[in-house]
């Protein structure tokens, strides 16, 4: 996925150049010499004065007003000034920018769209960083990149590290800890990707008791977090089927752990608005927004959050998740959304998988990232966009399942 590129065009040639004022310049005359007796006499000295300047100074207008002042009056979405326009020039590095633009918008006018062309800065993501609603809101995060075209990001599968199973049994018997566990191919790659998301398949905490009902309920310290920060990871998703495994209690700590570690999270939250809200990242002149819920267990144990209490999205009714996706395809350039769903340990999809998929990407989602059968369910594309309905276990189970053949 590649972003948007930066034009290239001439660079403007200011025609307001230095005022040179010049004065006269004063000249001596040479003595006289006569025949005979002669006399030499000294020149008089004589002292001219400059004379007054009584011109005012040249104003100069910078191409950042000529740009304000050509761009007036054009629709648009952007708070064009010159301020503006000085700050588009600062955030890209690009010492020829103003002068690339004042050429296209003075010679074929002004459109938001030629703006993002040629700065490489999307309509959102210049609003949210030039105002300041992106250091103003927690959902939004800056990031620097690193200054290539185009953004990378990594999607890994379920993970646990959950301290009573057997993934965090078989890394306190490792040497080197985590980096024993995965690959370091895959490490680099998630370190190196400049948004890196994986599936956290359990519960951060000390405290809580088991749900009662569940086979299975996975909880992990919450120094265990550190973990995330050796794996590179940006950002993790809430709505599965064990991140409540423990209870609300368990459930709040995980979400204080992760932000106290500075790891976004998405598809959960203490209220339905903050587990439906989408977490944005903005990098390299894009803002690239992140949803996520749930419609993974056949006999539903984990809460959906409400008014005014903690949980999970939901999707089973795919309504609500379909505005979720609506809302944040209105405020960003890039939608990723992240699903939890399909039947465990099988290569087949669900008919809902694929229907809600379409609806889905209809609905505004670039990119769609399914996650819970803990195998490969396969890739399709819809309308040019990729559905990758399962990414199987990342660090999961303690044993090898096979991915090449349906069950």
């Amino acid at each position: 996925m590649c972003a948007g590129s930066v034009g290239q065009g001439e660079t403007l040639e200011s025609d307001h150049g230095g005022l040179l004022v010049g004065g006269d310049e004063s000249s001596s005359t040479p003595a006289q010499t006569g025949s005979a007796e002669t006399t030499t006499t000294a020149p008089a000295e004589t002292t001219t004065a400059p004379p007054e300047n009584t011109t005012e100074p040249v104003p100069q207008e910078d191409t950042a007003d000529l740009l304000a002042r050509v761009t007036e009056g054009f629709p648009t979405d952007l708070p064009l000034s010159a301020e503006f326009f000085r700050w588009a020039a600062d955030y890209t590095g690009d010492d020829a920018l103003l002068g690339t633009l004042y050429t296209e918008f003075s010679t074929h006018g002004y459109e938001d769209w030629k703006f993002e062309s040629l700065s490489g800065i999307s309509v959102r993501a210049a609003n949210d960083i030039f105002t300041g609603a992106a250091e103003k809101a927690a959902n939004i995060h800056v990031l620097d990149g690193n200054g290539e075209k185009g953004v990378t990001m990594t999607f890994g599968g379920d993970i646990s590290f959950a301290d009573n199973w057997h993934t965090m049994a078989y890394l306190n018997t490792t040497e080197n800890g985590i980096i024993d566990c995965i690959s370091s191919f895959l490490v680099d790659k998630m370190a190196a990707a400049d948004i890196s998301v994986l599936n956290n398949e359990f519960c951060f905490s000390d405290r809580g008791t088991p749900l009662v009902g569940k086979q299975f309920t996975f909880r992990g310290a919450t120094k265990n977090v550190a973990l995330y920060h050796i794996l590179g990871t940006d950002l993790v998703d809430l709505a599965n089927n064990h991140a409540y495994d423990y209870g609300e209690v368990a459930f709040c700590d995980t979400m204080d752990t992760l932000k106290n570690a500075g790891i976004a999270y998405m598809g959960g939250g203490r209220n339905i608005a903050e587990a439906s809200e989408p977490v944005y990242y903005i990098i390299e002149g894009k803002k690239i927004a992140f949803v996520a819920a749930t419609r993974a267990e056949k006999v539903i144990l984990t809460p959906e959050a409400t008014e005014d209490t903690p949980g999970v999205l939901r999707c089973y009714d795919p309504t609500a998740f379909i505005g979720v996706i609506q809302e944040a395809k209105a405020n960003a350039d890039f939608v990723v959304a992240n699903l939890h769903w399909g039947t465990e340990e099988s290569h087949l999809l669900e008919d809902v998988q694929t229907e809600t998929a379409y609806q889905y990407i209809d609905a505004g989602a670039d990119l769609i990232v399914g996650a819970h059968a803990h195998c490969l369910q396969g890739i399709e594309y819809y309308k040019h966009v990729p559905i990758v309905y399962n990414l199987g276990n990342f660090w999961f189970s303690h044993y090898d399942i096979d991915r090449s053949e349906e069950r």
